[in-house]
């Protein structure tokens, strides 16, 4: 059931997703292929048809204006649609309660962690129960209440991306009135069709310049992350016992371990804990219970080099600076911002070459 939940919810974000991708995919592409030194084949176009080819006739495309009021509506109306609401077949009470809570998201300081998962969790259930049941013809279709309406649209606000593509407060009541219209129409609409060649580029032009943005304030984080960690290693430096590599990663080796070190091909069975400077602990193998196994070519380079430096049965504190840690790109959302040095408390449990 919560997978399905959560397919629920992922079909909200596809919107604004696959508007995103197709500005980006063939950037990425480039950018992976020269990652692995694979050259991007690039398209050729033939140097001449056949003779026996009929000429192609150029196609002459309607150019449907539309105005920015209607594309910001056309945001709300695709939201719905992409978000399946309309299959649910809300009544107009209904549909005004997912409206709502889309409202808050967009104009409110309230945030995501604000609700619990649980009721997250329930609210989408219902959704769920309902389509399922209208899915399967069934006689008797559960209701979603009110509270439950509000907190989906709250999350599909908040998850959509909207807000990062600097939708808010003004846009807010016309994203609403897209969103109504989205919610209810089960079919497709003509007008809509016409009108998304200029939605692709208004939001295409949003989807830039939210990189933009993203870019720059995730270089000037950098910055500041980076100096902190300049200054924490120049105390650093001061415990002998703290070691420093060609590479710039700084190490503590407590127990040596094995003679035989691992390398860089090896699959290494560790148990660890990682914490930022100040303290913040983003993962720990010991939280869960269990160690974590990986092959240290695959990991971040400070944390698969300061395993090299001891042996089976060895413990050290790696001191990881963002270099060669998770530089300027850690995952979004995460406790670790750009720049972010890195530390981690290691136990080599067993190496397997």
């Amino acid at each position: 059931m919560r997978k399905k939940i959560y397919l629920f919810l992922i079909s909200a974000l596809m919107c604004s997703a696959a508007l995103k991708a197709d500005e980006v995919a063939h950037s990425e592409t480039e950018a992976s292929a020269k990652e692995n030194d694979i050259p991007v084949e690039e398209e050729v176009a033939p140097a001449e048809k056949l003779a026996t080819e009929p000429a192609e006739e150029p196609s002459v495309e309607t150019v449907v204006e539309v105005s920015e009021s209607e594309l910001i509506e056309m945001v709300g109306y695709l939201t719905a649609q992409s978000g399946g609401v309309p299959m649910l077949k809300l009544d107009d009470p209904g549909v005004a309660a997912f409206a709502v809570g889309l409202l808050e998201g967009l104009t409110s300081e309230k945030k995501l962690e604000d609700i619990s998962q649980e009721s997250i969790e329930e609210a989408f259930g219902q959704a769920q129960a309902r389509a399922e049941a209208i899915e399967a013809e069934a006689e008797e279709i559960p209701e979603i209440s009110a509270d439950a309406s509000q907190i989906i649209g709250f999350v599909m606000a908040v998850q959509s991306g909207l807000i990062q593509l600097g939708f808010g407060p003004v846009e807010a009541p016309m994203i609403k009135k897209g969103f109504v219209e989205g919610a209810n129409m089960t079919e497709a609409d003509p007008a809509v069709q016409a009108k998304l060649p200029a939605f692709q580029e208004f939001m295409q032009k949003r989807v830039i310049a939210a990189q933009t943005k993203a870019a720059a304030e995730a270089e000037a984080i950098a910055a500041e992350e980076i100096a902190a960690g300049e200054m924490f290693f120049e105390e650093l430096a001061a415990d002998a016992d703290v070691q420093k590599s060609e590479s710039g990663l700084y190490y503590k080796i407590i127990e040596p371990g094995a003679d035989e070190k691992p390398t860089l091909e090896d699959l290494a069975l560790v148990h660890y804990k990682g914490t930022l400077i100040d303290g913040t602990q983003f993962d720990s193998s010991y939280d869960r219970g269990q160690p974590a196994e990986f092959p240290l070519n695959g990991v971040v380079a400070g944390f698969g080099e300061g395993l090299t430096k001891i042996g089976a049965g060895g413990k050290i504190i790696l001191y990881i600076p963002s270099e060669l840690g998770y530089g300027n790109s850690p995952r979004p959302g995460g406790p670790i911002k750009p720049g972010d040095t890195l530390i981690f408390e290691c136990e080599l449990i067993e190496v397997n070459p």
